[in-house]
């Protein structure tokens, strides 16, 4: 199966309109929500999802907590949904996140949390979903029917509305900048991307374990790339932030140990990028010290540099981590719907999976 022949492809290829979309859609819905928060006393965010959409959460919590004074946390829906915990919700923003909107253990929530007066927040891809309905605020991804089973412009969408929530809340124009024009920004790169993961779906297609590593605000891309290998590859991947690995995983690192590092350039401040870089270039040596055939994905050129000898997917994007996950959002999608394809799989149908997995 050729991979541009796939829905996969297709709907990848649909991400930048997407952003044009949401904008659109959400506009009045996001400028109350945004009031209606800094008008009130909460001043922490209570996160619920599955899987990709769970991945997306654990991106705005980095972004928002590293740009403003609100804490964010992520809920466990099991306590609701299987023990009837006494979770109260009452003085926080509850928000809950789900392509399809019918993630059941994600619904029960935001029930929760509206009988307790928390300002509820839902985020799908599915206007008429139940989520949709059941929440106090909407933020639609408009990102049209998602028809493979793999989820790549929805889970775009989903970083875009939260991203743009954050940068609001923030008070951040520089970024809400970045936000306006993000979907012509990720057009300029895609030619690039597509390019580098073509070079490597080639050369790590002979891959039936491995990691992927990365941390901070791009740490979710660790736990997306590795789902995404996972479902649509059949190969063993597992994702971790780089000072987790360290403790216990990395000793299952040898020679035949494909190690995938996502390294983002680092904007915040000097002495932010500094200490970035830094974690960036130890975990790199770590994984070279052990023989791994590592793979550095990154729009840093200082690291290409220092690491010619080494696979280095450099591309020219002069952006920050906030910004740079949604090029490595396409990179990892691209990756697998091509090795994928390129070893005799339909990422579109992978075995054993649905479209909607609904979890209670």
């Amino acid at each position: 199966m050729l991979y541009k022949d796939t829905l996969m492809w297709k709907e990848i290829s649909e991400t930048p309109d997407a952003f044009l979309k949401e904008k659109k859609a959400n506009s009045a819905v996001i400028s109350k929500l945004v009031s209606k928060i800094k008008a009130g006393n909460a001043t922490n965010f209570i996160l619920a999802g599955r899987g990709t959409s769970d991945h997306a959460l654990i991106y705005f919590k980095y972004v928002l907590e590293s740009l403003s004074p609100y804490t964010v946390g992520l809920a466990a829906p099991s306590v609701v949904t299987m023990y009837n915990g006494k979770s109260n919700y009452g003085d926080s923003i509850v928000i809950g996140c789900s392509q399809s909107g019918k993630a059941a253990d994600v619904i029960e929530v935001i029930k929760r949390a509206n009988l307790q007066g928390a300002i509820t927040v839902a985020i799908t891809n599915d206007e008429d979903s139940p989520l949709a309905k059941e929440a106090k605020y909407h933020l639609f991804c408009a990102a049209g029917e998602e028809k493979s089973v793999a989820a790549t412009k929805t889970f775009s969408a989903e970083l875009f509305n939260l991203l743009w929530l954050a940068a609001l809340l923030a008070d951040d124009n520089k970024l809400l900048s970045d936000v306006e024009n993000l979907s012509e920004t990720i057009k300029t790169v895609i030619p690039e991307i597509d390019a580098l993961t073509t070079e490597y779906a080639e050369k790590f297609d002979y891959m039936k374990s491995g990691f992927v590593l990365s941390r901070g605000i791009t740490y979710a891309i660790a736990l997306e790339a590795t789902l995404k290998l996972q479902e649509t590859c059949y190969i063993q991947m597992k994702g971790y932030a780089g000072s987790d690995f360290y403790h216990g995983p990395m000793a299952m690192v040898n020679e035949k140990t494909p190690v995938f590092i996502y390294c983002a350039k680092s904007t915040v401040s000097e002495k932010s990028a500094e200490i970035v870089k830094a974690d960036q270039k130890k975990c790199i040596d770590k994984m070279l010290e052990l023989s791994a055939p590592v793979l550095v994905i990154t729009n840093d050129e200082s690291l290409k540099k220092e690491y010619k000898t080494t696979n280095v997917a450099y591309f020219d994007f002069g952006y920050g981590e906030e910004i740079t996950m949604f090029a490595f959002a396409l990179f990892a999608q691209m990756l697998a719907c091509k090795i994928s394809c390129g070893i005799g799989n339909n990422p579109d149908s992978p075995r054993a999976l649905n479209k909607v997995t609904i979890t209670k």
